[in-house]
C-alpha cells in the first residue's frame, strides 16, 4: 500500500468532531506520511445601505488566528494516536467558497484521502442543503471518508422513589 497523505477538514461544531475522534481511534495510522489539519474561515459579503460589509474583516481574522491555530493544535492531539511518526502541519485560510479553496489544497498537497464530517441531514431536512460534504465527494481529486454523528442520546425518564 502506498503511504497516504491525508487532509482532515476540521469543523468548528463540537458534534461534528467526535465523530473525527472516533475516526482517529479506529483508523490504522502506520501506513500515513503526513495528516493536514485544515480550517477554512468562510467569508460573507453583506450589502448595507452605505455599501458592502465582508466578514470576517482582516482584523477580526487576525485577530482569531491564534485561537483557531490552538483548536487545530488541540483537535489533532484528539485525532492521531500518541507517537505517530509521519508528517503533522496546520492550515486556516479564509475564502468565499471554502469547498473550491479545499479542492485546491488537497490538489497542492497530493492528497490521498481528506476525510471530512457531516451533519447527517437526510429527507427533506436535507433536501435545500448544499453541503461541503457533497462538493468534496463530487469534486475532491483524492479518497473522501465521510464521518457521521452516533445516534444521540436519548434522555432516560428519572425513576420516581417509591
Amino acid at each position: 500500500m502506498r503511504p497516504q497523505r491525508i487532509v482532515v477538514a476540521l469543523p468548528l461544531e463540537e458534534e461534528l468532531l467526535a465523530p473525527l475522534h472516533e475516526w482517529g481511534r479506529k483508523f490504522d495510522f502506520s501506513h500515513v506520511e503526513s495528516v493536514h489539519f485544515l480550517h477554512v474561515v468562510k467569508k460573507n459579503i453583506t450589502p448595507l445601505e452605505f455599501g458592502l460589509i465582508e466578514t470576517p474583516d482582516e482584523e477580526t481574522y487576525h485577530d482569531m488566528m491564534p485561537a483557531l491555530e490552538k483548536f487545530l493544535r488541540e483537535e489533532s492531539k484528539k485525532i492521531l494516536p500518541p507517537g505517530f511518526q509521519g508528517e503533522t502541519s496546520f492550515q486556516l485560510t479564509k475564502d468565499f467558497h471554502p469547498e473550491e479553496e479545499v479542492i485546491d489544497i488537497l490538489k497542492n498537497r497530493n492528497a490521498t484521502l481528506i476525510v471530512v464530517a457531516t451533519r447527517g441531514k437526510h429527507g427533506f431536512e436535507g433536501l435545500f442543503h448544499s453541503s461541503f460534504t457533497d462538493y468534496m465527494v463530487k469534486f475532491a481529486p483524492c479518497d473522501v471518508f465521510v464521518v457521521r454523528p452516533g445516534p444521540k442520546a436519548e434522555a432516560k425518564p428519572l425513576k420516581k422513589s417509591a
